[in-house]
């Protein structure tokens, strides 16, 4: 009976919470609250109460759709502004064409090729570059002629600057067997 009498007394503070407000908008919803407010110990209170559950199940639910519709949309918007500073558009109109941006020179001057053997003069050093796989010879060029770093061409490569390392020291390897072979077959 406190309980009751608490409520009664609360009545106007509850209904105008807007989650009640809501609830009690559906007309079966509202002349059911009446009704166990008037008879408390009925069974339609248990049924008020399965019936207010529902509907709060049914709001937490749409309230999180609608979070996660938010949190995707937001994601979604950051997602296109980073991919359009990224890659800006350039227009094909001469009169408006700007200088398309520059890229990092160092990573232009890596990407240009070039041919280490045509700076070897030994030949027994020449031959055993040759055994050496393009890979191994694009890392040489890189290390020896643009004098880049083991990370400098990992990124311009796209591999991880251990792999870099690893195919550094193997070509190494690989030329001094060659010119240890060439020396002691003389």
């Amino acid at each position: 009976m406190k309980n009751l009498a608490l409520l009664r007394s609360k009545m106007k503070e509850i209904r105008g919470h807007p989650l009640i407000k809501h609830f009690l908008s559906n007309p079966k919803c509202e002349r059911l609250f009446h009704h166990v407010m008037e008879h408390p110990d009925s069974e339609e209170a248990e049924y008020l109460d399965l019936e207010f559950k529902k509907f709060y199940k049914d709001i937490r639910i749409i309230k999180y759709i609608h979070s996660m519709i938010r949190i995707f949309s937001i994601d979604f918007d950051k997602r296109i502004r980073k991919n359009q500073q990224r890659f800006p558009l350039i227009m094909d109109d001469s009169d408006h064409a700007a200088e398309p941006p520059q890229g990092d020179v160092f990573d232009d001057v890596l990407n240009r090729e070039e041919d280490l053997a045509e700076h070897i003069q030994d030949p027994l050093l020449y031959e055993a570059f040759m055994q050496l796989t393009d890979k191994q010879k694009r890392v040489f060029a890189h290390i020896y002629i643009h004098g880049a770093s083991m990370q400098e061409i990992a990124r311009s490569l796209g591999e991880s600057r251990q792999n870099i390392s690893k195919i550094h020291k193997r070509g190494i390897e690989k030329m001094r067997k060659c010119l240890n072979s060439k020396g002691e077959g003389e």
